[in-house]
């Protein structure tokens, strides 16, 4: 009952391009992370950058403490579900998260995001 209340009092927060819906949220003291299930409605699939950008807005936290676990586009609508971890702290990030998830996550400063484009196109 509590979590249908929770879906029905969620808003839509954007500015047009992508927006947000926190759909749920659980705290896992044991990991030191909260787990969340967010929809993002965009016109195209949303970057993880995006996501993770967007995201440490909205919650306060650190961009590095966010990963972006899985992105999930739902077929005929303009929707994608994600399911993202926020760490406590970067100590726990580092224990628990293969070093794939963590490189897949980080956002990319505009300068080193277009030296690598420039060095792929070399």
């Amino acid at each position: 009952m509590q979590k249908s209340l929770a879906l029905m009092q969620s808003r839509w927060q954007g500015d047009g391009s992508m927006e947000i819906k926190i759909v749920s949220e659980r705290e896992n003291p044991l990991l030191g992370r909260k787990e969340i299930w967010i929809v993002v409605r965009s016109k195209e699939t949303p970057k993880r950058s995006d996501i993770v950008t967007r995201l440490a807005a909205e919650l306060g936290v650190d961009k590095n403490l966010i990963i972006v676990d899985k992105i999930k586009t739902v077929a005929g609508t303009s929707d994608a579900e994600v399911y993202v971890k926020v760490y406590e702290d970067e100590e726990h990030l580092q224990k628990i998260e293969p070093r794939h998830k963590i490189e897949k996550s980080r956002v990319v400063s505009g300068d080193a995001e277009n030296e690598g484009e420039a060095k792929s196109e070399a």
